[in-house]
């Protein structure tokens, strides 16, 4: 069972102390996370201490090949993934004037990909008295957004798991190249539930 955040210190924290840890748990290493972060590794390492002094719990584990979180501290590291999430859509919602030709959009795939990129296209062209304002995150976090008002339209594939209005903006076909020697290979449709226990 996870402790809230704020039941876990018994001292003061803040921010970057934060953002430290979760760039130490994301490469590994006090040293990669440190030069990611453009500060000095014994400032990043003197800061996981307090932090680690605060929380009254050991988060790393550290060894000669770098660090890696710890039993305890896997679920603190999660809750500061959550809290600085929240901190940044917090700062970007800030960041978007109050005007009514700005349209929030929301989406979990790249712009590249598929038909995203020309329909943003088709749209400003349609409507340049638009200006966009683009949130690429989790659909989870989106559809929260969505709720909430902080966004205005969510570009997700599948279905969301609350009423709203929807419409399909386009589909498309996802190829899948095997060796001959693969069972599926002799198959010309394949489906999501064939490549469940595929290694990709």
């Amino acid at each position: 069972m996870s402790v809230p955040l704020y039941k876990q210190l018994n001292g003061k924290i803040d921010l970057k102390q934060l953002r430290h840890a979760v760039a130490a748990a994301d490469y590994g290493s006090f040293r990669q996370a440190a030069e990611a972060l453009n500060i000095k590794q014994s400032t990043l390492s003197r800061s996981i201490l307090q932090l680690e002094h605060a929380t009254s719990m050991r988060l790393f584990e550290r060894s000669p090949g770098g660090v890696a979180v710890s039993h305890s501290g896997s679920d603190f590291i999660r809750m500061a993934k959550a809290v600085l999430e929240q901190i940044n859509e917090f700062d970007l919602f800030k960041a978007i004037p109050s005007r009514s030709e700005v349209l929030r959009l929301g989406f979990c795939t790249s712009l590249s990909a598929g038909g995203l990129r020309a329909n943003l296209l088709e749209f400003h062209s349609r409507f340049p008295e638009f200006r966009l304002e683009m949130l690429e995150r989790r659909r989870s976090r989106l559809s929260i957004r969505l709720q909430h008002g902080t966004l205005d339209i969510i570009i997700t594939p599948g279905k969301l798991p609350f009423e709203c209005k929807r419409i399909a903006l386009w589909s498309e076909r996802v190829l899948i190249a095997l060796p001959d020697s693969h069972r599926l290979s002799s198959r010309d449709v394949i489906y999501w539930t064939d490549l469940r226990s595929e290694l990709f």
